[in-house]
Order: structure tokens, then sequence, then C-alpha cells
């Protein structure tokens, strides 16, 4: 009798068990996704409006400089409003890191011409 009360008990404390650890694992992954992603977003808020090209890059240097190989940091630049030409004009920045084929972390943020970021000088 106590043989079947262990089997009952224990059966799904294991595959509770089982989960967490699988969860320890994706929320390690998801953490090292988003520290790529903020320093990525540290590095483009540091660099002037006119170096800030359209279109898709993958920088390395988070990724591969850190010790992250198996995660690719990727940099999505478009217009949102106006173009190299318009005296105002708003770019959309977007930071994705993916470990295979899986999304690890996302960022987005705004840049608009002719506004500083950061501190006045």
């Amino acid at each position: 009798m106590t043989m079947i009360i262990v089997s009952i008990v224990s059966i799904p404390l294991s595959l509770l068990i089982g989960a967490h650890l699988e969860s320890v694992f994706i929320s390690e992954e998801d953490t090292i996704g988003m520290n790529l992603a903020r320093c990525e977003m540290e590095r483009v808020n540091n660099t002037a409006y006119a170096s800030l090209t359209a279109g898709t890059t993958t920088p390395v240097n988070c990724s591969s400089d850190l010790g992250y190989p198996s995660y690719t940091v990727s940099k999505t630049i478009a217009y949102v409003q106006g173009d190299d030409a318009s005296a105002e004009s708003l770019k959309k920045i977007t930071i994705d890191v993916t470990k295979g084929s899986q999304n690890r972390g996302s960022l987005v943020t705004y840049r608009a011409k002719n506004v500083t970021f950061g501190p006045a000088p």
C-alpha cells in the first residue's frame, strides 16, 4: 500500500521538477537575449542620427564580444516619416535577438532628426 501512495505522489512531483528545470533554462536564454538587446540599444543611442542608415544589419559586437556566439543580434532601421532629404524625419530602430530560430528579446526605439539624445551640451 505504501508503494502505491509513494508512486502516486512521486510521478506528478517528478513531472513538476522536469517542467521547472526546463523553465529555468528558457528564463536564462531570455535574460541573456534581453541583455544583448540592451547592449546594442545603448550603442544605437550613442550613435549620431546621420550614421543610422536605413536597412538591416547584423552587428556582432555584443553577442560575440561578450561570449555568446550562438545568439544573433539584428538591427533594423526604417524611416517612419520623411527621408534623408527631409528637413525633419523619424527613424524606427528595432533590435531583435535570436538563438537558433527562437526570438529571445526585442526592443524598439524611435530617433528624430535635429533632436539630440542625452544631456544638452
